[in-house]
């Protein structure tokens, strides 16, 4: 009887396929839309994809890759697909990279970073520890879905969506236009109360890149960036005391390239340059500088959707900008800066001369958010504070070991990893 329940429960979650694993599974009032797969941030079925996607180039990074980047490019020259995870740390990106090491028809990977990816919050979200990147086999990790109780939950929700017509009413609604004013508005206090308590880890940063050096092993080319944030959001992060952590960020990347030496272009590079990347767009860019969408909703912001969340416009800039065409008439001659040893100095400096360019330029809406900061100065409001939390000796041992394998599989086949 345990052994016939067990079938039952777990397949009925992969028949159902909540997360959308199995696309091919679509039965029309059962789960034709996968209304629930967004529920985990997209781990689980970003995790499989990671290992089944057939396009060359992969977006990586939070809900700001996620919800800023385009889902689709049917025209970009060996297919792309956004693989953002929202909510991500540095130890998913991490282990994300090297699972992605191993699929051949990956070249090249892009990888969206912010402070937040290398702060003593969690680790890992619930659900990924059912994906392939905790470890393990694809086949295992499928086992370990079809017997989570979370996952039974979801696929309870998806075939009660398809049954009723309902959905997550949240989720899509979240960027409705009427609601952005307030909630531009609210994100003054948000994030100043979020890095009023801020503490950068070093370590995360190095743990991410010795991720990343599956990928360079496997023959692929990495582009890190770093996000671009509306000015409200940059200064919130200044006035709470993170302008150390900014530099200290940009300084340890920097030291993360140079550790690796001179870098050869790779194999089927899908940008000019080294194998090995980093760009800066984050500062007050002229699209950081842009206006909160009007309260009346006669004017939304063309690039944002919050001070913290860009839209794909931005984040088409982005790629447009690393593929080399980008056009400075809409984004402003300094949106995107190469982070190397040789012009670090000067990415610095162009974040001290953007903000300065902000504070003086006296709008509206930055002598708003000047008042609001001073009155969080003069009143702080609760830090929004947690646990904090740490990595372990054996998450250092397990992503070693799966780096590891992929570097002595390139250097026994070359590293294209045998393609």
């Amino acid at each position: 009887m345990l052994v016939a329940w067990l079938i039952g429960f777990g397949g009925f979650t992969l028949v159902v396929d909540p997360y959308e694993i199995a696309p091919w599974i679509s039965i029309e009032g059962v789960n034709a839309r996968r209304t629930r797969a967004h529920e985990d941030g997209y781990r689980v079925h970003v995790g499989h994809r990671l290992l089944t996607s057939e396009a060359g180039t992969i977006t990586l990074g939070s809900s700001r890759v996620m919800d800023g980047f385009p889902r689709d490019l049917p025209d970009w020259p060996g297919g792309y697909e956004n693989l953002a995870m929202a909510g991500t740390s540095a130890f998913e990106l991490a282990r994300a990279s090297a699972l992605a090491a191993r699929n051949e028809a990956i070249n090249c990977v892009v990888v969206g970073v912010d402070l937040r990816e290398f702060s003593t919050d969690t680790n890992t979200q619930a659900t990924y520890w059912i994906t392939p990147m905790a470890g393990g086999s694809q086949i295992a990790a499928l086992a370990k879905m079809a017997l989570s109780p979370s996952a039974f939950a979801r696929a309870l929700q998806t075939v009660d969506d398809n049954r009723t017509g309902g959905s997550d009413e949240r989720w899509e609604h979240a960027y409705d236009e009427d609601r952005l004013p307030a909630r531009f508005e609210e994100e003054l206090a948000k994030r100043y109360r979020y890095y009023a308590s801020y503490e950068y880890d070093p370590e995360r940063l190095a743990f991410l890149f010795r991720g990343i050096d599956a990928l360079l092993a496997s023959g692929k080319q990495v582009v890190v960036f770093i996000h671009p944030v509306h000015a409200w959001y940059e200064e919130a992060r200044q006035r709470a005391g993170a302008g150390p952590a900014e530099i200290a960020l940009r300084r340890d990347i920097v030291a993360q390239l140079a550790s690796r030496g001179e870098m050869a272009t790779a194999s089927q590079a899908c940008f000019d340059g080294p194998a090995l990347q980093a760009w800066d767009f984050g500062g007050f860019s002229a699209p950081a500088q842009s206006a909160p969408p009007a309260a009346d909703g006669s004017a939304p912001n063309p690039w944002y959707y919050v001070p913290s969340h860009y839209r794909p416009a931005l984040g088409q800039a982005i790629l447009d900008r690393l593929a080399g065409h980008s056009d400075p008439a809409q984004v402003g001659e300094g949106f995107g800066r190469p982070l190397t040893p040789e012009n670090l100095e000067a990415d610095l400096d162009a974040l001290q001369t953007g903000r300065a360019s902000w504070l003086q330029s006296n709008t509206p809406w930055e002598e708003h958010a000047a008042q609001a900061f001073d009155a969080f100065d003069a009143d702080p409001p609760a830090p929004e504070a947690g646990p904090r939390v740490f990595l372990t000796r054996t998450d250092h041992v397990e992503l070693e070991r799966a780096v590891q394998r992929i570097e002595q599989q390139a250097s026994s086949t070359g590293p294209s990893g045998g393609r």
